[in-house]
């Protein structure tokens, strides 16, 4: 590997979008460094007032998450070729370069997961996939290519589906994940698991009709564990899947 390699760095400041090219000075041959370690160098270098986030280093804490080439990908775990794209993720609204406005998705969910009715009974064991959903680091990974977040960018300005500081209108992957964990929650009440599955369709779980799938960042299966599940419990309350009733 050479001693150097060139990655693109997309800044915005002010709104206005700027592409700098960072020549990353490697440190170890035959290193692929990660998309954090640039950032950092970029940072300490040549753009000392670039505006990125980064908590544990260890793909446990999901703020650093970035999209490179397009796909959303945590930074500190996710390596760079040389003439490789890094910009902020593309699904959230950007406040300053990497830094995208995250605050969104948890006003959404706020109400729908502290109104669940639970039991005084904790001597009971959740079922295993309500151990795998903990896996859940809150990326936001998921929101790439959710044509049910989607509907959020394409509601008209000043609608409240286009507010995120108020809570987005319409779901996402990771907001069907909580309340599939409030299903199998072996603490919440049969009439608290009736109220997620009406928020998971309030807030447009017939989008996920017909769609392929979403991905996690850290490999949960989103697709089966949550949506799935979600839809079954759903039944007629939700569309047919056109798709699949011409096949």
């Amino acid at each position: 590997m050479p001693d150097s390699l060139k990655v693109d760095i997309v800044t915005t400041r002010n709104g206005k979008q700027d592409v700098v090219t960072y020549d990353y000075q490697t440190r170890f041959d035959k290193e692929r460094p990660m998309a954090l370690d640039v950032l950092l160098q970029a940072q300490a270098t040549a753009i000392p007032d670039l505006a990125f986030r980064y908590g544990c280093r260890a793909r446990n804490c999901g703020v650093c998450t970035i999209d490179v080439n397009g796909k959303p990908r945590i930074a500190c775990r996710a390596r760079v070729r040389d003439g490789d794209r890094i910009e902020p993720m593309a699904t959230l609204p950007v406040l300053a370069d990497l830094v995208v406005r995250r605050d969104g998705i948890a006003r959404q969910m706020k109400g729908r997961l502290a109104s669940a009715q639970r039991t005084n009974d904790l001597n009971v064991e959740a079922p295993e996939d309500y151990h795998a959903l903990t896996a859940c680091i809150e990326c936001y990974a998921c929101l790439d290519g959710c044509p049910m977040h989607a509907r959020n960018a394409d509601a008209p300005a000043g609608d409240a589906a286009s507010a995120p500081g108020d809570g987005y209108r319409w779901g996402n992957p990771f907001s069907l994940l909580k309340l599939q964990m409030l299903r199998l929650d072996p603490c919440v009440t049969d009439a608290g698991k009736a109220a997620a599955l009406d928020h998971a369709v309030d807030l447009g779980l017939d989008a996920c009709v017909g769609c392929p799938g979403c991905k996690c960042g850290v490999g949960i299966d989103l697709k089966g564990k949550v949506v799935k599940e979600l839809l079954n419990a759903a039944g007629d309350r939700l569309p047919p899947d056109e798709a699949a009733a011409d096949n």
